[in-house]
């Protein structure tokens, strides 16, 4: 059966932040593949599949939606990733019953952001400060490593299942 997740972020951005989501994340899922619960999949927009990091197969999964929007200062984003799904017991644990949301969902995007503050000063490598934001953690602030400037401000992404 095809089955639908969406993922939801927000972050807000200063004005000294240029940032932009990048198309990987991981994702926690049970994989129809490995017949594994509760891997961590890689995915990535417009890769046809994706990957279970258990030994790096590939997984019917893949993100079949990525919309990211700017509204002021807020950067929204939208993914929906799409898999095959049907019930399951792990092979390792065979008590343990697949589901088409895993027990404990978990997700996390990964985003790049710059400070216009470290660039109008000539530094030259201002764009690169790589982060994520994680479904297991409190509401994220990030600044600037070299300048202390604040750049962003996040909330834990959401993880729903949709028909």
């Amino acid at each position: 059966m095809l089955s639908h997740v969406e993922v939801t972020a927000r972050v807000t951005v200063t004005p000294a932040a240029h940032f932009v989501w990048s198309n990987r994340l991981d994702f926690t899922h049970d994989c129809l593949v490995c017949l594994r619960v509760g891997r961590i999949i890689q995915l990535q927009h417009g890769m046809p599949y994706a990957l279970c990091t258990g030994n790096e197969h590939p997984a019917a999964m893949r993100v079949s939606a990525f919309d990211a929007t700017e509204q002021g200062a807020e950067r929204r984003l939208r993914c929906r990733i799409t898999s095959w799904w049907a019930p399951f017991n792990d092979q390792m644990e065979p008590d343990v019953q697949a589901s088409e949301l895993t027990a404990q969902p978990w997700v996390r995007l990964n985003y790049r952001v710059g400070c216009h503050t470290c660039r109008d000063n000539g530094v030259g490598e201002w764009l690169g400060i790589e982060g994520h934001l994680s479904s297991d953690t409190a509401p994220v602030t990030s600044s600037c490593p070299r300048c202390g400037t604040e750049l962003i401000t996040g909330a834990a992404p959401e993880i729903n299942l949709v028909g």
